[in-house]
């Protein structure tokens, strides 16, 4: 469960429960009942968030290189439930704003670091020209991305701004903008001119 506000440090795992509880009277079914149903000993972590914007690093000549969080950490907004029935070391991870962007942009970085070295092994490229490549990729899709999280995080805190999303406003209808027909949406239309510098960035690196 999140919520914006300053956060108080000084309350206990049981001040916090009762918090949560409190809080979700006010929520409809099943989620009250998922948040007032927890056990009364259920031990509430706070997560502090923490995220930066992605920007350009040294790649040390092509000998390091970044991947998943540690390239563009996405910042969901999270209580960790610790329950004390079995397994002991169970976790439950209620998350309001996670879209599952970390995952996907990491599984997403892998692919492309894993061509770039590919091509370094049947001695296509370098180090160098293979890696800056990756680089000239990731870094302003991470940034837009992690933009993109923050920006859905505070969204989805706003209930007026959550009645204006496309979940409100199309349903789960297809979105249109992707056959061709409409226009592509604002997000989109950054994503493609990304693509196209990285292929450009890419072309010019293959070709020195």
């Amino acid at each position: 469960m999140a919520w914006l506000g300053n956060p108080d440090h000084s309350l206990s795992y049981k001040e916090r429960l009762a918090m949560i509880k409190e809080r979700a009277q006010e929520m409809g079914e099943p989620a009250r009942s998922a948040f007032t149903w927890i056990p009364e000993d259920t031990l509430v972590h706070k997560a502090d968030i923490s995220y930066w914007i992605t920007q350009p690093w040294d790649n040390r000549e092509g000998r390091m290189t970044l991947v998943g969080d540690a390239a563009h950490p996405m910042p969901p907004c999270e209580y960790s439930l610790q329950l004390p029935s079995p397994p002991r070391l169970c976790q439950t991870d209620i998350r309001l704003s996670d879209r599952g962007q970390g995952l996907n942009h990491c599984i997403c970085d892998v692919s492309h670091l894993l061509d770039a070295l590919l091509r370094v092994r049947a001695n296509e490229t370098t180090f160098k020209q293979a890696i800056s490549a990756y680089d000239a990729e990731i870094v302003p899709r991470g940034c837009e991305e992690v933009k993109c999280s923050l920006e859905n995080g505070y969204m989805l805190h706003d209930w007026q701004k959550v009645k204006q999303s496309p979940v409100f406003t199309n349903g789960f209808k297809p979105m249109t903008g992707h056959d061709g027909k409409e226009p592509l949406s604002e997000h989109a239309q950054v994503h493609l001119k990304m693509e196209e510098e990285a292929r450009r960035v890419q072309d010019q690196i293959a070709v020195n």
